[in-house]
């Protein structure tokens, strides 16, 4: 059962990915991203997990994930990134004043 999360402090969205498939956490990701800076948050955290596949980084969430960043799909909103244990922590570009309100994750898949 998956145990998809959203929280936004109204600075920075903590995205939980347990329990998505490879290809739905890329897209919530790249959502999460995209609705956090045109919020005006200031960092976005993925919670993937730690892999432990054979089958290939790509096949993981985590794999999934760098290489989107390493192929530079979120580029248009990140400015600094980091690769913790079963996180990935991406900085986005400040804006002047953070949108009232918080994001949900119904927000994302709208």
């Amino acid at each position: 059962m998956p145990h998809l999360r959203l929280d936004d402090d109204g600075q920075s969205v903590t995205l939980d990915l347990h329990g998505a498939r490879v290809a739905e956490a890329l897209d919530l990701a790249r959502a999460a991203v995209a609705q956090a800076a045109s919020h005006g948050r200031r960092t976005v955290r993925l919670i993937h997990g730690t892999s432990t596949a054979d089958r290939g980084a790509d096949r993981t969430i985590k794999g999934a994930l760098h290489q989107a960043l390493d192929d530079g799909d979120f580029d248009r909103a990140v400015t600094s990134s980091f690769r913790g244990e079963g996180t990935l922590t991406l900085g986005l570009h400040p804006a002047a004043s953070p949108a009232p309100g918080r994001l949900r994750l119904a927000d994302l898949r709208r």
